[in-house]
């Protein structure tokens, strides 16, 4: 697994890298590797994004550079991953809304409490064993490497969109966007 995405991969709007995100891997130092199945883009302009309304010491990594990551703790209790895109002082991220585990099954039921299921980010996150503490952090440029990856992985056949979830304090016409993506292989229409 030396398929590491590029910097540049993800130096393009949110809303193009967060599909294309779908089927890649997520690979921590520790052994834990897992299948991304569920995106949300945020943008600068977007009222839904933490950076709306300008840079802050937690939304700095926001304003990039691109392939670093955005790691803030939701209701005290959920450490919620976004990796970075866009041009370096452009805002742009993609949090990762669910994922399955390729990789690393134990430590993952050891810190999700026996579970392996990653449907919604806190789960994801839990999964990966990030905080706040990774929130700037690039991603791995070389293998091995302390830092998280994003491998190749293999896209799915099949991508849904429809409107992001738990965002109403944002306009209506941001809460609309269909900027939320999951994998709809093996879905029925």
């Amino acid at each position: 697994m030396s398929d590491l995405l590029s910097p540049v991969w993800f130096a393009r709007s949110a809303p193009e890298v967060a599909p294309d995100l779908l089927g890649r891997h997520l690979a921590m130092p520790d052994g834990v590797v897992l299948r991304i199945t569920e995106t949300e883009a945020y943008t600068g302009e977007d009222t839904a994004c933490h950076a709306h309304r300008g840079r802050t010491p937690r939304t700095a990594p926001l304003f990039g550079p691109p392939a670093h990551l955005y790691v803030y703790l939701c209701y005290g209790i959920h450490h919620l991953l976004n990796l970075v895109t866009d041009q370096d002082g452009t805002v742009g991220c993609v949090l990762i809304r669910a994922a399955t585990v390729v990789d690393g099954r134990s430590l993952v039921r050891s810190r999700r409490g026996g579970r392996l299921d990653l449907k919604g980010p806190g789960k994801v996150g839990q999964a990966l064993g990030v905080d706040v503490s990774w929130s700037s952090r690039p991603l791995a440029t070389a293998l091995p490497s302390s830092q998280l990856a994003v491998l190749r992985g293999t896209p799915p056949a099949r991508i849904l969109t429809a409107p992001r979830v738990g965002i109403d304090y944002a306009t209506p016409q941001d809460r609309d966007r269909p900027w939320r993506f999951v994998d709809g292989t093996g879905t029925a229409r």
